[in-house]
C-alpha cells in the first residue's frame, strides 16, 4: 500500500505497508477519518486505527473465500460495522467485538451473510444512515440491484429487501461489465428543501451501469424510480461519486471512465405541481404510520419486505417516475477531465465537494480542485508505484 492522505492533513501523506499478500482492492476511511479498512485479493481484510499520528493494525482476518471486491463502513451511530462482498458470491456484515484482543483474528465477527442471487457475485455495496436507521444497497456483476433494511432497527444481524430490480439489460456472457452503487449521503437532500413535506427518509442512489450513470430516488410509496440518466460516456464507467453539499442548489456527481476521462455533472431538481397537491395526504399518511404501535409497524415492514422478495424481477423499463412523482430532473455535464490515467478506476469527492481524487492503471493518484472560475484543475499528484 502506498500513500494515504488523512482527511485532516493538508498536503501531507502517511505511508504504511498494508502487508496484504496480493493486490489491495479496497481502502476506505470510516466516518471520522480515524479508521481504515483495507481488503485484498488475498481474501483478507484489515482494520487500522490512527494513534499518535501513526496507522496501527488492529486486526487481520480471512473474510471471504475469494477476491474481495468491495468493503465499506456503516455508521457512525450504529456501532462499528463493516460490509464486504467477494467473488465467493457472499455479502457479509462484520461487527467489532471489543472484548477480543487486537490482532487476534477474532476482533470482527460475521453477524450477517447472504448469497448473491442468480449466481452472479456482488461487486459493489454501500450503507445509508438517517438518524439511527440503516439501509444497505448491493449490486451484482450483471446489474441486479438490491436495497435492504434491517428487520429490527436494534440489530444489523437480519435484513429484508426494500426493493430490487435490474438497472439495465443483463450483459452478454463473457462481456466485460462495470457496475457500482452509492447512496447520496448528504443529510440535507435537495428534495427536502424543494418540498419540505416530502418523505424525510427518502433515499437516493447513483449507479454506474456499464457505459452510463443512473440516478434513482424513492417515491411517496418508498419505491425506487429512475429519476435521470447521465449519458454521454464513450466507454465503461468504472466508478462514481456523489458530492455532499446540496445547499449549492444542485447535485454534483462525478464518473470515472475506462477511457481515462473523469466527467462531472450538475443535476438539477425541480418540484412538480403534484408536489403541492399531495402534501396534505402525505402528512396524514405519515401521521397514521407514527400512531401505529411498534409491533404493528414491524409486522407491516416485514410483510412489505417479503412481498418484494417474492415478486418478479423488474427492469429499468418500468422504473420510470410514477404519476404522483414530486420532482423532475435535468442535468448538465460541466467538466470532462483528461485524468492522464490509462484507465480511471476510482474517483471520489472531498467532504466539501470542492476537490476530487482519482486513481488509475498508471499507479498514480491525482488531486483536482475547482477554481473560482468553475474549472477543475490538477493541484497535486503522488506516484504509488514508487512508494
Amino acid at each position: 500500500m502506498g500513500a494515504v492522505e488523512h482527511p485532516d492533513m493538508v498536503g501531507g501523506f502517511a505511508d504504511f505497508d498494508a502487508g496484504h499478500r496480493d493486490l489491495v482492492t479496497v481502502t476506505k476511511f470510516n466516518f471520522y477519518g480515524n479508521r481504515i479498512v483495507t481488503a485484498s485479493s488475498d481474501h483478507r481484510m484489515k482494520v487500522w486505527d490512527l494513534k499518535d499520528g501513526q496507522w496501527q493494525l488492529t486486526d487481520t482476518w480471512r473474510a471471504h473465500d475469494a477476491e474481495i471486491r468491495d468493503a465499506t463502513w456503516n455508521g457512525p451511530f450504529t456501532g462499528q460495522h463493516i460490509g464486504s462482498v467477494g467473488e465467493d458470491m457472499k455479502l457479509k456484515i462484520w461487527q467489532e467485538d471489543v472484548t477480543q484482543p487486537p490482532n487476534s483474528g477474532r476482533r470482527f465477527r460475521s453477524i450477517f451473510r447472504m448469497t448473491a442471487p442468480q449466481r452472479h457475485p456482488f461487486v459493489s455495496m454501500d450503507f445509508r444512515n438517517i438518524d439511527l436507521e440503516s439501509w444497505m444497497a448491493a449490486i451484482t456483476r450483471d446489474g441486479y440491484l438490491m436495497v435492504m433494511e434491517p428487520v429490527s432497527p436494534d440489530s444489523l444481524a437480519d435484513w429484508q429487501p426494500v426493493d430490487q430490480f435490474r438497472v439495465c439489460t443483463a450483459p452478454e456472457r463473457g462481456e466485460e461489465t462495470s457496475f457500482k452503487v452509492q447512496f447520496h449521503h448528504d443529510p440535507a437532500d435537495i428534495t427536502h428543501s424543494l418540498v419540505p413535506d416530502s418523505d424525510p427518509k427518502s433515499l437516493s442512489l447513483v449507479v454506474a451501469a456499464m457505459d452510463t450513470v443512473k440516478v434513482y430516488r424513492t417515491d411517496a410509496s418508498r419505491r425506487f424510480y429512475h429519476a435521470i440518466e447521465l449519458n454521454g460516456h464513450a466507454s465503461l464507467v468504472r466508478d462514481i461519486s456523489w458530492a455532499n453539499g446540496s445547499v449549492r442548489g444542485y447535485d454534483l456527481i462525478a464518473s470515472a471512465g475506462k477511457d481515462g476521462l473523469v466527467r462531472i455533472f450538475e443535476v438539477y431538481t425541480a418540484s412538480t405541481n403534484q408536489g403541492s397537491q399531495s402534501s396534505n395526504s402525505r402528512k396524514t399518511e405519515r401521521r397514521q404510520q407514527q400512531q401505529q404501535s411498534p409491533s404493528t409497524r414491524a409486522t407491516s415492514q416485514s410483510g412489505i419486505g417479503n412481498a418484494l422478495a417474492n415478486r418478479p424481477t423488474s427492469s429499468v423499463s418500468n422504473r420510470q417516475a410514477t404519476g404522483d412523482s414530486l420532482f423532475r430532473h435535468s442535468f448538465k455535464q460541466v467538466a470532462c477531465i483528461d485524468s492522464k490515467h490509462i484507465d480511471v478506476w476510482q474517483v471520489e469527492f472531498s467532504f466539501a465537494g470542492d476537490s476530487l481524487i482519482s486513481s488509475g492503471d498508471d499507479g498514480a493518484v491525482r488531486f483536482w480542485k475547482r477554481s473560482l472560475a468553475g474549472e477543475w484543475l490538477e493541484y497535486a499528484e503522488t506516484d504509488l508505484v514508487s512508494q
